[in-house]
């Protein structure tokens, strides 16, 4: 029986409040569609992640390969 849902109610609505940096390629197909770019940028995803940093770099969705030496 799954009990995730169990599991995980405790946290449910609680904020992400560790330092965090959220690295994308501007290129990468799910930063480009399904309002992802708008989301990521916006101020909803920041309500929930309080010390959120985004950098966009150049690149596609593997940027850890492709960007290896930045």
């Amino acid at each position: 029986m799954d009990m995730n849902w169990e599991l995980l109610g405790a946290w449910q609505g609680a904020k992400i409040t560790v330092p965090t940096k959220f690295i994308v390629g501007d290129k990468d197909t799910g930063f480009q569609s399904f309002g992802t770019k708008d989301y990521i940028k916006g101020e909803e995803l920041r309500s929930l992640v309080t010390d959120l940093q985004v950098v966009v770099i150049d690149g596609h969705h593997y940027i850890q390969q492709e960007k290896a030496e930045q």
